[in-house]
């Protein structure tokens, strides 16, 4: 039953977040960070068959606001569980947000829509089977480059652009 998050008990966040970047604190029972909603339209190709909602979420922890150096984390959601289905859900209740405000982790929640029309993608899936284009899969997708593009904007540099030191 909807929204299937933390149905099982299980902290999939947690242990997916200590095993990408090892040696993590345990989080504190209260976020003092912000969950912030941004408009994604900015990064989307116009002509993209992308699916994405009009609205995303970005999670910044206290201490990555005030300055400190932070890590960026990009949360995707799974099939009915986007802003459209679920609203704040993902980004709230998955547990993203006390690991990463604990440990100094942004976190992008880019978010897709459902459509019955071209693409159709009526339950607002990522594309994994190709309604974006032929690209789905490589950087060049459509929703791949849109993600990319958020990411830059928080002042990311893709990689392999980094010059040597």
């Amino acid at each position: 039953e909807l929204p299937w998050i933390l149905a099982c008990r299980y902290d999939a966040a947690g242990e997916m977040l200590k095993h990408l970047y090892g040696g993590l604190e345990e989080p504190a029972s209260a976020i003092t960070g912000r969950l912030l909603e941004f408009g994604q339209a900015r990064y989307i190709a116009r002509d993209s068959l992308a699916s994405m909602a009009d609205t995303g979420f970005l999670f910044v922890p206290q201490d990555c606001a005030t300055g400190q150096p932070c890590r960026v984390h990009v949360a995707f959601h799974g099939c009915r569980q986007g802003i459209g289905f679920l609203g704040r859900t993902f980004a709230r209740q998955t547990g993203y947000l006390r690991w990463a405000d604990a440990n100094r982790i942004v976190v992008l929640f880019p978010q897709v829509k459902a459509s019955r029309t071209w693409p159709v993608n009526p339950r607002g899936c990522w594309d994994w089977w190709g309604y974006s284009g032929a690209d789905y899969a490589a950087r060049s997708g459509a929703q791949l480059s849109a993600v990319h593009r958020m990411l830059e904007a928080l002042g990311l540099e893709p990689a392999g652009s980094a010059s040597p030191r």
